[in-house]
């Protein structure tokens, strides 16, 4: 897709187009990317991996985290304390009956232990052959990426067509490891 570097209009025209894409197109490319990050994400067996709760057309992790857990890995998922803060990361276990974190995003509860990931799956608006990612606007991931003792592995998880020309990055803005989309995976 091309763009002219606007982050709001770039924002706007990616997110139409994944709206766009068939709940059939959806559902192969579920499989297909979920396969494509166990084949190719390097992972030992002791990483704790951050996955999310799949909003606004997002492509469903949510296969992916079943064979992960099926893989012995812990997950955890993100939760917001207050806008403009850092994110943390609550242990989600199979089963775990989660709560409303707001937005229509589901998260573990207040009493769910707190982990450190080293491996984040990250959801995108768009992403960049350099692994410049373009999220919502808020700055949740980079700030929280910022504040972590040790960089985690930083996986976009997306549709291939979410794979734009360039986004203008910001000193803030925290680099992908790699892209995992149903069609490839780019390491950066």
């Amino acid at each position: 897709m091309k763009n002219n570097n606007s982050k709001p209009l770039l924002r706007k025209q990616t997110l139409a187009a994944r709206s766009a894409i068939s709940s059939k197109q959806k559902n192969l490319a579920v499989n297909n990317a979920a396969k494509l990050f166990i084949k190719n994400i390097p992972m030992n067996h002791n990483d704790i991996i951050a996955a999310y709760w799949p909003i606004s057309g997002e492509l469903d992790c949510l296969p992916l985290v079943e064979q992960l857990w099926a893989r012995g890995h812990q997950i955890c998922l993100p939760v917001t304390i207050a806008e403009n803060k850092p994110l943390i990361f609550r242990v989600w276990q199979k089963g775990q009956k989660l709560i409303d974190g707001g937005h229509g995003i589901k998260t573990p509860d207040k009493n769910t232990s707190i982990l450190v990931p080293n491996i984040i799956i990250m959801p995108l608006v768009a992403f960049d052959k350099k692994g410049a990612r373009l999220g919502y606007g808020k700055g949740y991931y980079d700030r929280t990426i910022a504040k972590m003792e040790q960089k985690p592995l930083l996986v976009g998880y997306g549709f291939a067509l979410q794979e734009v020309e360039h986004i203008n990055s910001e000193s803030h803005d925290a680099p992908l490891d790699y892209v995992v989309s149903e069609k490839k995976v780019v390491k950066f």
